[in-house]
């Protein structure tokens, strides 16, 4: 079988590939722990190019470039993600181990993820592709998320059977997760994510009110 360079065969492989080394160079990121943010930011500035068909540099290269502008943003969200879930954690413990009546404290740890949820479900793809404030890319995230509560709805349940698929029937696919996992979920959400950015900057959604302030937002 003669396949040329520009076959879909191919390139499905080229891109299955680019996503497996953009997993290991995310993990790498990552190290620090404290970097977890800018490396999602890095990883998503990949993912929404290739969901658009204009990459202009290897994965490499367009990672760490990234990473490096990144940094600025994407460690105070790092921080303020470890806070919150800490807090939650806490929470549940308190529900767990507290004797009487501890329903509040189910409520307050439910509540309080689904606000993170909220603000932090779209944030990582709208700091790839925006140049922004912080506060203003989690505002977005919101709006988003309740704009589009159908489609996000879509994309959470997509995204638990991916954890679940990988973490939940066997050993073998729990290993083999490791190396795909994060950038399977990182690639689904920029597929996801990219119609409604293209709306968003088309016409603001401006069909129902929703808008997003350009002032001082350009597309990186």
């Amino acid at each position: 079988m003669n396949l040329k360079v520009d076959s879909p065969i191919i390139q499905t492989g080229i891109r299955i590939v680019d996503l497996l080394i953009l997993n290991l160079l995310w993990a790498v990121g990552c190290i620090p722990l404290v970097t977890a943010g800018a490396s999602t930011i890095a990883a998503f500035t990949v993912t929404l190019k290739m969901a658009e068909h204009r990459e202009s540099s290897g994965v490499f290269a367009a990672f760490w470039t990234a990473y490096g502008k990144n940094l600025k943003h994407g460690i105070p969200l790092t921080l303020i993600f470890a806070v919150v879930v800490y807090g939650i954690w806490l929470d549940w413990q308190l529900f767990e181990n507290l004797e009487g009546n501890t329903v509040g404290f189910l409520i307050v740890g439910l509540l309080a993820g689904f606000f993170l949820l909220m603000h932090y479900l779209y944030v990582f793809p709208l700091e790839a592709r925006y140049a922004n404030t912080l506060l203003r890319s989690l505002a977005n995230s919101r709006r988003i998320f309740v704009r589009f509560f159908v489609r996000t709805l879509g994309l959470i349940g997509i995204l638990v059977i991916q954890v679940l698929l990988f973490t939940q029937i066997n050993a073998v696919l729990l290993y083999i997760g490791i190396f795909c996992l994060p950038i399977l979920m990182i690639y689904t959400t920029s597929q996801v994510i990219m119609p409604i950015f293209r709306k968003i900057e088309k016409d603001g959604a401006a069909d129902d009110g929703f808008s997003i302030d350009r002032e001082g937002y350009s597309i990186h």
